[in-house]
């Protein structure tokens, strides 16, 4: 009895039925963040709604000068990350016209976040499996990063990431995809013009996206070049005649798309380039310093900045500290609760077993990575990819971080939710040096996985936001506060909170 109901459970957990019942457990989680949290949410939902409204005023993306209203949104008109904003003005036109309520409109917007982001999730599942990892550990996997407490909580919000969460799983998708059929030297010019072009889309949602893309696009060339035998001709006419079997519709819809990504992208990226010699130019490059003031972000680093200057105040320089300050911000925040603007930003340490959880997977990673590098590095092209990816990614997140900090001292891009788009490619590599740490200790394997899950249990995922919230984190509705109040009060029975405030300025669990 004790061996069929082991089975059992084994097959549940290694089948698609346990990953869509981790993806309802999800969309319940961040559900109850759109129903309940107080608008705007910390991560600049109010900067994204008022976008929204915005574009919502307007047919065409392509702005001219400087819209209405639009100073404390910065230089709207040039800033290259807004498809998000002007697709989601569509659906926003639509319900507002019917429905005038602000918070209704706002649980409305948040609703669709949460589908953008299930999708993304499901394109991620999609492609753990489609490199070779189990269904199994793809489960685990996506259960964990699930259960960490930001997920859900910027899921249930107003916010590009959300759209580019989405965009980053279903390109690494089609990505996998294209790698494999290249290794058989099958040119499949479809896929490969549908990943440069939804690339070019992302990176138009959000120009953290370009990363990414450049990840994606090197390593294509790369396979591209190797399966051509190495000629740059071969590769020509690889495509050339690859495009000529293709039906006059796919080659109708690639160019269609591709006239309107390139078109959209010439018109905000390139120009910046060729006007400003960057994609993203300072506000007060664009618009006078007296526009820029009201928008929040810029006034904040230039205040801090001027100050500086005044005091003759240099930061400290060394990278070394900065990274290691980044590395601890980066986790905690990855942990950590948060309110809105409402409550100046309120937030408290991360619950004690899911952070600890978090640090000891790491460690184990890392021994892995460290003991089988030779092995596994070589053999598989999709961990080339992501490490890619991930390298590219990390390094003009750090250096944009620190080239801030240069300018203002201050710790800032150092929110948890950077590292979003890319923590399942790096749950995806540490699979496969996992797999090979624990192929000879199937047992420690999975009493590892069970403790691991059990502590992120202990209060991950939106727990961590009802545990720590205050009734002021909540919108204003008395039976919102109530269900909110009950479920805390169960918490406080079963998760082991640890304490709110703690007297170093780091801390320690």
């Amino acid at each position: 009895m004790w061996i069929n109901l082991k089975n059992k459970f084994k097959q549940y957990f290694n089948s698609n039925y346990f990953f869509v019942t981790i993806l309802i457990f999800f969309i319940l989680e961040a559900i109850w963040i759109a129903i309940s949290a107080a608008y705007p949410q910390a991560f600049d939902e109010n900067f994204h709604f008022g976008l929204i409204k915005i574009y919502a005023r307007h047919l065409s993306p392509f702005l001219t000068k400087q819209p209405k209203g639009g100073n404390p949104y910065g230089d709207v008109a040039v800033h290259p990350s807004y498809l998000y904003h002007y697709l989601m003005s569509f659906p926003y036109r639509i319900y507002a016209y019917f429905i005038h309520n602000q918070i209704s409109q706002i649980i409305f917007l948040r609703f669709i976040d949460i589908i953008l982001f299930s999708v993304g999730l499901i394109y991620f599942y999609k492609f753990m499996l489609e490199i070779g990892l189990s269904k199994i550990y793809t489960n685990l996997s996506i259960l964990i990063f699930s259960l960490i407490p930001i997920v859900p909580q910027l899921a249930g919000q107003i916010n590009y990431d959300n759209m580019m969460f989405l965009m980053t799983g279903l390109t690494a998708y089609l990505t996998a995809k294209a790698i494999k059929q290249l290794r058989k030297k099958q040119f499949n010019i479809n896929l490969l013009a549908s990943i440069v072009i939804l690339a070019i889309f992302a990176s138009l949602v959000k120009f953290a996206y370009e990363p990414i893309a450049a990840g994606i696009g090197l390593y294509l060339l790369f396979v591209i070049y190797q399966v051509s035998d190495k000629s740059f001709k071969k590769i020509w006419l690889n495509l050339k005649n690859n495009f000529k079997e293709t039906s006059k519709l796919a080659k109708t819809l690639i160019v269609i798309f591709f006239i309107i990504a390139a078109g959209l992208f010439f018109q905000r990226d390139i120009l910046n380039l060729i006007q400003y010699r960057t994609i993203n130019p300072p506000c007060n490059d664009v618009l006078t310093i007296a526009q820029c003031s009201s928008y929040s972000v810029w006034f904040h680093n230039y205040v801090t900045h001027q100050e500086l200057i005044n005091n003759a105040y240099k930061p400290n320089k060394n990278i070394i500290i900065y990274l290691g300050q980044w590395v601890y911000w980066i986790w905690y925040r990855l942990f950590f609760s948060v309110s809105g603007v409402k409550t100046h930003f309120s937030n408290y340490p991360p619950l004690p077993l899911p952070s600890a959880a978090f640090l000891i997977l790491a460690m184990i990673v890392l021994f892995a990575l460290i003991k089988y590098r030779k092995k596994i590095f070589k053999t598989n092209d999709f961990i080339n990819l992501m490490i890619l990816m991930i390298v590219i990614y990390l390094i003009a997140l750090i250096f944009e971080g620190f080239e801030t900090y240069l300018y203002t001292n201050v710790l800032e891009l150092m929110n948890g939710r950077y590292l979003i788009p890319i923590l399942l490619f790096m749950a995806s590599i540490s699979g496969f040096f996992l797999t090979k740490l624990f192929k000879n200790h199937p047992k420690i394997k999975v009493f590892l996985a069970v403790i691991i899950v059990l502590m992120f249990l202990e209060g991950g995922g939106v727990l961590t936001f009802i545990s720590r919230s205050e009734s002021s984190w909540l919108i204003n509705n008395p039976t919102i506060k109530t269900i909110n109040k009950t479920a805390k009060h169960i918490t406080k029975h079963v998760v082991i909170e640890g304490k709110k405030h703690y007297s170093s300025s780091f801390w320690f669990f």
